[in-house]
């Protein structure tokens, strides 16, 4: 039971992470019922940006804040030059364009960086305070804490402000949604600029906590993200937040019993699971499409 108990608290970390860019998927998914399997990238181009901006000497806020505009206005860009234009077009037309987005990406950042492992500027102290047996580091406290104070201030935005239930009504029914006046294009600039500062935020910790940062880190954190939206339920904020938790501590334990090599393959038997016994996820709900 310690040993269970002690997996759970080192696992709420990376799952707080997962939850963090789960989330983006799942807005972008709600709005267009789409898959941006280059949302990973956004994660990894945030860790790169505020590298860049603290080498360059800015503060840590300063870098943060510079490097949140940079890769949300990305995002934007991406989505309007490469996405827009196939909307009309199958899903699997902006599913294709998306991977190789994603690939684009990662190779962009080897040839303007390295295709090496760099080391992040700054780090987030490993403090450890002791619950009796139990061992909790208070970093990985700030970080569980953080992701539900930004999942409760995005809630907020979505049901107490013109934009977020724009955002809702998008999700709801696109053409009626539209018919009552709301601005389409906008709407869906701002959810993908709204996925990527949640990713920017994610990359910058993991920066700071593993100190190290690589082209490819998008890649595994963004396919278990997806994994953990459709978990929770994609297209469902509080889903993606479990769901990323639930994934977090899951590899924990593998890792705390000795099962460490099967980790990265844990989250697609789960994914695959969850489309065999729940397809809409644990907090998802049925929806009946008309034929």
């Amino acid at each position: 039971m310690l040993d269970f108990t002690q997996a759970i608290i080192d696992g709420i970390a990376i799952g707080s992470l997962y939850a963090l860019i789960a989330i983006g998927y799942s807005m972008v998914f709600g709005v267009l019922q789409f898959v941006n399997f280059a949302h990973g990238e956004l994660f990894m181009l945030g860790a790169y940006f505020v590298m860049l901006f603290l080498t360059m000497g800015a503060p840590l806020w300063v870098a943060i804040l510079f490097s949140l505009l940079s890769v949300g206005t990305i995002a934007v860009v991406i989505e309007r030059i490469a996405y827009k234009p196939l909307r009309k077009h199958s899903r699997l037309a902006p599913l294709i364009t998306a991977v190789a987005m994603s690939l684009f990406l990662q190779n962009i950042i080897q040839v303007l960086f390295s295709p090496n492992s760099l080391s992040f500027p700054i780090n987030i102290p490993g403090n450890i305070v002791t619950l009796g047996e139990l061992f909790v580091r208070i970093r990985d406290i700030g970080i569980f804490s953080l992701t539900l104070l930004l999942a409760f201030l995005l809630e907020l935005f979505l049901f107490k402000t013109k934009a977020g239930t724009g955002i809702r009504a998008l999700a709801m029914h696109a053409d009626a949604s539209k018919l009552c006046g709301v601005p389409f294009n906008r709407t869906v600039s701002l959810t993908f600029f709204i996925g990527a500062v949640l990713a920017v935020i994610a990359g910058t910790i993991q920066g700071m906590a593993t100190n190290q940062i690589f082209p490819l880190m998008g890649v595994n954190a963004g396919l278990k993200a997806f994994a953990a939206a459709v978990l929770g339920g994609i297209g469902e904020i509080r889903g993606a937040v479990l769901g990323g938790l639930v994934l977090g501590i899951s590899e924990s334990m593998l890792v705390s019993y000795g099962l460490s090599t099967y980790k990265d393959g844990f989250a697609f038997v789960i994914l695959i699971l969850v489309l065999l016994i729940r397809p809409q996820g644990i907090l998802g709900r049925t929806q009946l499409v008309k034929v």
